[in-house]
Formats: C-alpha cells, structure tokens, sequence
C-alpha cells in the first residue's frame, strides 16, 4: 500500500538527522580513557575531533565500538516510538529488488547483532535519505532505496549504527547549532561504518559509493531544500574516507590476521 507525500515530519525529525598484540589491551584502555566518556545519561560520549581519531590505534577502536555498544531501545519505549511516525506515507508495495535489497540490509544488522534493534520502514519523500529515527526505526526513503544496491545499503546502515555510539552528542550541538561539531561527527560516523563493514570482511568502499549517488540525486532535486549546513561536503567525506582507508590499512601491516580494507 502506497501512501501520499504528506509527510514532513519524516524528513524534519527521521531524516535530518549520522579500528597490537600485548600492548592492545592497554592501548584499549588508555584510548577509553583519555577520550571516551560517559554523559549524564549513561550514553557513551566521543568527543574527538576526526584528526584525532586517526591517530589512535585502528584495532583499539574497532574492540571499544564492541564493547561499549549502546543498548538497544526497550521494546515499550521502542513501541512508543513507533505511534509517533506519521500515519501516513509508509511505502509496502516494494518490488523484488527492493525486498532483496532490505534482506542485504538485515545480513547487515544480524551480522551485527542489531538484527531485533530497529523497525525498517520505507517511505515516500521527495529527496532520497537514510536515518535513524529515535534509535529505533531505520527510515529510508523510496528514491534512496531505488538508487542504491544491497551492498550500498549495508554501508549506509554502518553509518547509521555510528549514529548509536554519538547519539547525545549529536542531540547537543544540533541544539547549540554547532553546524562544525555536527561535522565532525558525521564524520566519525563515516570512521565507524568503515570500521565496521572491514570487521565484517565487507568493502567499506561502498559508503562513499552510497553516500555519492544519493549526494548526486539530491543536488539535482528541485523540490524541498535540505539544510546541509550541519554536513560536510561531498570532497569532505571523500578526503576523509582516503585517510580512513589508509589509517586502516597501515594498522594491518602490523596484523596479518585481520581483515584488510584494501580489496582488488
């Protein structure tokens, strides 16, 4: 069943909103240490900038993202949650493709084990979006869903998970309108999803390839207008996904066994 584009709320609220051997232990701690914290509500705070970042260790990074997972929304709340979305504008008449590419989607957040975390709902805006809404219901728009592959998608749900680990953080400089720390932060998200999909044994090359075609799509839309003050550009997150991508590779010239970032 299709659904009217009378829903502003979806883009507003769901849309707008986004790494050695015996030394790794400790490098695991002084790196929580020195620049994790926990906020007020028990939410894990990162407060590097996107340089300091790189210069931690890769490994370090990628065993904290495990161990400090945030949980998961309670089933009531995430229930609450879900009476707040629009009555209108699901899309469920979804093609083969678009139903093969939400399966790729959930291979991602089982391998994750995200798989029972999130509601996945399409919907019918105008420009072509992603987010997570709430932490509970992943939002993506028909044209997004239209323009990228399973494999695109897997990478942009990497990034939304990197939404869970920044979630107060983000909520704050949105209210400061700190449009420099929203930024950095969907930067780091970016730092994340790469983390991750190389932890999976999958190309994190893809995020830039999804973020790039839905990037193409909206600057071509003519209808409504996105603020994007809080995002870096396109050249941006393609000179950071370069560093991560090399950050990355370097740390596995030290370990053999991990996955490499760099695939032919």
């Amino acid at each position: 069943m299709r659904y009217t584009h009378h829903v502003p709320k979806w883009v507003e609220t769901g849309l707008s909103l986004r790494l050695f051997r015996r030394t790794r232990s400790l490098v695991l701690c002084q790196l929580a240490a020195a620049f994790f914290a926990i906020n007020g509500y028990g939410q894990t705070v990162i407060p590097l900038s996107p340089p300091e970042l790189l210069a931690t260790d890769p490994s370090a990074f990628a065993q904290w993202l495990e161990a400090e997972r945030p949980k998961p929304v309670s089933a009531q709340d995430k229930a609450h949650i879900l009476r707040m979305l629009p009555a209108e504008g699901e899309v469920t008449n979804l093609s083969g493709a678009g139903r093969r590419k939400l399966a790729a989607l959930g291979q991602l957040l089982r391998a994750t084990g995200h798989d029972s975390d999130y509601e996945i709902k399409v919907v019918d805006t105008p420009q072509a979006r992603i987010g997570l809404f709430e932490r509970s219901v992943v939002l993506i728009s028909e044209h997004a869903l239209a323009l990228t592959d399973g494999e695109d998608l897997q990478a942009l749900m990497a990034h939304e998970l990197g939404h869970e680990y920044i979630w107060a953080e983000h909520q704050r400089a949105s209210e400061r309108n700190d449009h420099n720390r929203l930024k950095q932060l969907e930067l780091i998200c970016d730092a994340i999803a790469m983390v991750i999909l190389d932890g999976l044994g999958l190309d994190p090359s893809r995020l830039m390839t999804g973020v790039e075609k839905i990037s193409r799509y909206n600057r071509e839309f003519r209808g409504s207008v996105i603020d994007e003050r809080g995002y870096p550009t396109l050249s941006e997150r393609r000179a950071f996904a370069r560093a991560v991508t090399a950050w990355i590779i370097a740390a596995a010239r030290f370990d053999p066994g991990r996955p490499v970032i760099a695939r032919s």
